[in-house]
């Protein structure tokens, strides 16, 4: 390789990234290789987050696209179009390849490359990705209105029952022989 930086696009339209593409359309027929690749994605990125302020930018964008993908790959997130699943799967799978178009062993510039595509990839679907965001903070809202909705209630249910019955609404018994 010469010495350029790598160049996103440039890796996107190579032979290997092709390959890829295949082999991410494979994936998306089987849910739980999917989420292994996520998992190893989440592994590497985790082991290289600290290498610099481009690898804290990469970090953010590898977690809302695998959120991105899983939200799709589960059902939750629909109208994705096939080609922009198909592409963050392999951008995935580029990702967590050690031995890519820059061997990931060689310190830092090892990860350039992958920083490179990933951005790329970003930029080029920013429209599916703000819809996604939205979509996001929706669906995330809605989950903790659930969660919160089937909290555990610790008033007494059976008030107002029949074993209350005998009693006014706005009565309250309290009990004056116990001894302090």
């Amino acid at each position: 390789m010469n010495n350029q930086a790598p160049d996103g696009k440039n890796i996107s339209q190579s032979s290997l990234f092709k390959k890829l593409l295949a082999k991410a359309e494979r994936y998306l027929k089987h849910p739980a290789e999917i989420t292994k690749l996520l998992n190893e994605a989440f592994k590497k990125a985790t082991a290289k987050k600290s290498v610099g302020s481009l690898a804290a930018e990469a970090w953010e964008n590898l977690q809302l696209l695998s959120r991105m993908i899983k939200a799709a790959v589960a059902g939750d997130y629909k109208g994705i179009p096939t080609t922009t699943l198909v592409g963050g799967v392999a951008v995935l799978i580029y990702f967590i390849m050690p031995l890519d178009l820059i061997p990931d062993f060689i310190p830092v510039v090892g990860l350039l490359d992958d920083a490179s595509l990933l951005a790329w990839f970003m930029t080029s679907i920013k429209t599916e990705l703000d819809r996604f965001k939205e979509w996001d903070i929706v669906h995330q809202e809605k989950m903790r209105e659930q969660a919160h909705n089937q909290a555990a209630h610790t008033a007494d249910s059976s008030f107002g029952t029949p074993k209350y019955s005998d009693r006014p609404s706005d009565s309250v018994e309290i009990d004056r022989h116990t001894e302090l």
